[in-house]
């Protein structure tokens, strides 16, 4: 059962961050999914920490891109990052000693976090690299 489905108007424009983030709703979905399952004690935390590994090295990707493209509000949006993966990890954490801490209404937070981020931030930071990459093309082997 689908709960939570991409839109492709809260697509960048930018692959690498458009398919990590269709990823992460793919995920999300699951985890919204698993919570109303009768196994949820079963299948909630290895989706957590598939999350909680992902919102990682999706950041990262993304903060690797605004790096190579000198990105004038780098350290902004790291604090941005690092802000959201102390709460998943805080989630986490909460999780293994209380499985009925992971309600709908966390999910929601998880969700809205994504999306406001996606069409905010992300995709300001989206359109500077597409502008910066076709100003600045590979160089040359």
């Amino acid at each position: 059962m689908t709960l939570l489905m991409w839109n492709p108007d809260w697509e960048t424009g930018f692959p690498l961050i458009d398919t990590q983030h269709q990823e992460l709703f793919r995920r999300v979905d699951a985890l919204m999914s698993a919570i109303h399952m009768d196994d949820a004690r079963q299948t909630v935390p290895g989706l957590l920490n598939f999350l909680a590994d992902y919102v990682v090295e999706h950041f990262q990707a993304e903060e690797a891109e605004m790096v190579a493209s000198q990105y004038p509000g780098l350290d902004q949006h790291r604090q941005i990052h690092a802000d959201m993966t102390a709460k998943v990890g805080a989630m986490l954490k909460q999780f293994e000693t209380d499985p009925t801490c992971i309600t709908d209404e966390v999910l929601e937070f998880i969700t809205e976090w994504l999306v406001l981020h996606i069409n905010g931030v992300d995709r300001q930071m989206a359109h500077y690299l597409i502008r910066w990459a076709a100003t600045h093309p590979p160089a040359q082997a």
